[in-house]
């Protein structure tokens, strides 16, 4: 993690305007088409889940936007970060937070996240995990395709982790189209880099 120099930092007045509003964090929901990747899938007999989570982790990763942190009165850049995902209790109703470490690979990902899960039990969130600065925090919605989403959480300027969302994917016109949202703050990420995500993430799913 490096800390960034306000000095020569090209969107430091972008971060100057947006750091001190009410509400700094913004939030887009999409269509992904997903047609190619569920059946690539299928085929592996992999997790839906978690597969999508790596393809999704592995494209922030690549993008410095969506690596910067707000920590104090600085902010800071990350190496790597890792996913903070929902997941449901077994033989319950309720979920749980499990934070897992990047892999870049994909077979070595879904290993250790499984695992991590299996290890955490009916443990709703372990609160040390939760304090790390370098994670995405990561939820779906499987029973349903939605247009719109919110989520919980206090009010704060400083909250810089992005959060992304999924929902049910459903075949519209021979196409297996899937809702997708992220929220980030403004201070640190803009339109653009959500939508060259968003077109990198894409390009990710029909390979």
């Amino acid at each position: 993690m490096k800390k960034v120099s306000f000095e020569s930092w090209d969107r430091f007045e972008h971060y100057t305007f947006f750091k001190d509003l009410d509400m700094p964090r913004f939030l887009i929901t999409v269509d992904l088409d997903v047609t190619q990747f569920v059946r690539k899938v299928k085929e592996k007999k992999k997790s839906f889940y978690l597969s999508l989570m790596h393809l999704v982790m592995q494209e922030i990763n690549q993008m410095e936007n969506f690596l910067y942190r707000m920590i104090g009165n600085d902010v800071y850049l990350l190496e790597k970060s890792h996913p903070s995902f929902t997941d449901i209790i077994e033989g319950t109703e309720l979920f749980k937070f499990v934070t897992v470490n990047f892999e870049s690979d994909l077979d070595t990902f879904l290993i250790n996240a499984k695992q991590k899960s299996k290890d955490q039990g009916k443990q709703f969130i372990d609160y040390t995990e939760e304090q790390r600065f370098d994670l995405v925090y990561v939820t779906t919605f499987p029973w349903a395709k939605y247009s719109s989403v919110t989520h919980a959480y206090n009010i704060d300027k400083k909250d810089s982790v992005p959060k992304l969302a999924w929902g049910k994917f459903e075949n519209v016109n021979g196409k297996l189209m899937m809702p997708f949202s992220i929220e980030v703050n403004h201070a640190l990420v803009d339109g653009l880099h959500v939508g060259k995500l968003i077109q990198n993430i894409q390009i990710a799913l029909n390979q």
